[in-house]
């Protein structure tokens, strides 16, 4: 690409080897390699098959940079969460029938907001150096526990070894708490799912994968906060 961005490489069908400067590097079926763009690369697919490339650009990136350092020109198992939700929003981002402008920006924007929750996560950087890097794991633990209805504040508390209160100043300086993230990542999530797959799940069964328990309230948060309920959502996405 010629730029300062960053190459993502994704091997479909077979492994996967990157020569990079002077680095080589190789991929099994599935995994993802994060490759700087301001140089040529040479890939090479042994057993044939494709792979999946995309380009984010260097003004996308620029307060993200360092923070990608661990995950640069190493493979990433497929089975990684984080990197499932990324490769999911670009998977649903590439699914035009599903498409409108405001469903783009949303996916973009949860996209390269989890670059940071990766790197956490593949390069086990301390959550202590900064309150940026503290927030971004507390986050992390959220994705990682979206479908555990029980998942509460206490829980990453004991987990980051810090005190419920610390976890909503944190919030705060945010503008929201940690249940309202909480809720809004999960309903978040459910609308993404109900628009990506149509009639294969049931709306029931989406929203106990994203963490509720009580369907009626479901319901009611969706409607509240989107203006429509889950059924209805689906069903104009059907038509459109």
């Amino acid at each position: 690409m010629g730029d300062s961005g960053v190459v993502i490489l994704r091997a479909m069908d077979s492994p996967l080897v990157i020569r990079h400067r002077r680095i080589k590097v190789e991929a099994a079926r599935a995994d993802v390699i994060f490759l700087p763009s301001d140089a040529s690369s040479e890939i090479t697919l042994p057993e044939g098959g494709r792979f999946d490339c995309a380009h984010l650009p260097a003004y996308a990136l620029a307060s993200k940079r360092d923070l990608l350092k661990p995950i640069m020109m190493q493979p990433l198992a497929a089975e990684c969460l984080p990197l499932q939700l990324l490769t999911n929003y670009a998977g649903y981002l590439l699914r035009q029938e599903y498409q409108s402008e405001e469903h783009a920006g949303m996916m973009v924007a949860h996209f390269y907001d989890l670059l940071p929750v990766l790197a956490q996560d593949i390069g086990n950087v301390s959550p202590r150096e900064t309150p940026h890097n503290r927030m971004a794991s507390i986050k992390m633990r959220v994705e990682q526990n979206l479908a555990n209805g029980s998942f509460s504040i206490t829980d990453v508390a004991e987990a980051e070894r810090i005190t419920p209160r610390a976890i909503q100043k944190f919030f705060s300086r945010e503008g929201t708490t940690f249940s309202r993230y909480v809720l809004g990542r999960r309903l978040s999530l459910a609308k993404s799912l109900i628009l990506a797959e149509g009639e294969a799940t049931s709306i029931s069964q989406i929203a106990y994968n994203v963490g509720f328990n009580d369907l009626s309230y479901f319901n009611r948060t969706f409607r509240s906060r989107y203006g429509v309920r889950p059924s209805d959502l689906r069903r104009l996405a059907a038509a459109a």
